[in-house]
C-alpha cells in the first residue's frame, strides 16, 4: 500500500504546488485533496495537454521522484559543454544538495579565468559556499576582494561576511557590518540576521529596539508587503515575544 500511495503523494504534491503557482480557482485545491486520484488525472488533462507541457511535467516528476535527477543534467551538460555558465549552474546546484568541496571547486575554476576572475557574483557565491563548508577564513579572504563592490554592499553573502567575522572572534567588526546593512523598509533578511547576532551576543536593549524597528514597519506595510514578507513577520514576532517573555534582569 505504501509503495501505492508514494507516486500518488508525490503527483498530488505536484499538481498543488502547480495550482499554486498559477493561481488556480479554488475548486482545483478540493479536488487535488478530496480525490486525489481522479483530481489530479482531470488537473493535468486540464493544464498539460501538449506535447511541451507533458514534457515539463516528466521532468517535474523525474525531478521529484529522483532527487539526483537535477544535477545529473547539469553535469551532462557540463560534459557536453564546458563554460562558466554550466559550471556555475552546476556549483549552485551542488551547494543546494550540500555537496560543498565540489561547489568550491567549479566556483574557484570559474574564477581562474582570465574573463571572470574579478567577477563580483561568481566570488559571492564562492563566499557562501565556503561559509555554508564553516570555513571563515576563507569567507574573510574573498569578502575583503569584494568591498569596495557595490554589488556587495546589500548582498546575501555579506551577512555570511559578518557572521564569519564574529565566528573568527571578531564580533565588533561583525556588529559594524550589520549595523550598516540596518536600513529601513528594506534589507528584512539583513535585519533578522542582525537581531540572531544581537540576542546571540547578549544585547538585549539593542535587539529589543531593533524588533520594535521592524514591527512597526511591519505594520506600516500594505497587506501585498505583508503577504510577500509572511515568514518575516512571523520570526520578529518570534523576537517580539520572546523579549517580551524574557525575565528582567
Amino acid at each position: 500500500m505504501v509503495g501505492l500511495y508514494t507516486p500518488l503523494l508525490i503527483l498530488q504534491a505536484i499538481c498543488l504546488y502547480h495550482a499554486y503557482r498559477n493561481r488556480a480557482d479554488q475548486y482545483w485545491y478540493w479536488l487535488i485533496v478530496l480525490v486525489p486520484g481522479i483530481g489530479c488525472a482531470f488537473y493535468l488533462a486540464h493544464n498539460f495537454y501538449n506535447r511541451n507541457n507533458l514534457q515539463t511535467l516528466k521532468q517535474g516528476l523525474n525531478e521529484a521522484v529522483n532527487s539526483n535527477y537535477r544535477i545529473e543534467q547539469l553535469e551532462k551538460q557540463v560534459k557536453f559543454v564546458d563554460n562558466v555558465a554550466n559550471k556555475t549552474l552546476l556549483a549552485d546546484a551542488y551547494v543546494s544538495v550540500g555537496r560543498l568541496p565540489e561547489a568550491i571547486a567549479l566556483y574557484n575554476d570559474c574564477l581562474s579565468g582570465a574573463f571572470m576572475a574579478d567577477d563580483p557574483i561568481l566570488r559571492m557565491k564562492l563566499m557562501e559556499a565556503h561559509y555554508f563548508n564553516k570555513a571563515f577564513d576563507e569567507v574573510l579572504a574573498v569578502g575583503r576582494l569584494l568591498e569596495s563592490e557595490k554589488d556587495f554592499r546589500n548582498s546575501q553573502a555579506r551577512i555570511a561576511y559578518a557572521w564569519s567575522h564574529h565566528y573568527t572572534g571578531q564580533s565588533d567588526a561583525a556588529a559594524a557590518i550589520f549595523e550598516n546593512l540596518n536600513k529601513t523598509f528594506t534589507n528584512y533578511d539583513h535585519r533578522l540576521a542582525y537581531c540572531h547576532f544581537l540576542r546571540e551576543t547578549g544585547q538585549r536593549e539593542k535587539l529589543q529596539e531593533l524588533v520594535r524597528e521592524l514591527m512597526t514597519e511591519l505594520l506600516q506595510m500594505s497587506p501585498q508587503e505583508r503577504k510577500y514578507h509572511r515568514s518575516l513577520a512571523g520570526n520578529i514576532r518570534g523576537f517580539a515575544k520572546n523579549q517580551n517573555e524574557a525575565p528582567a534582569k
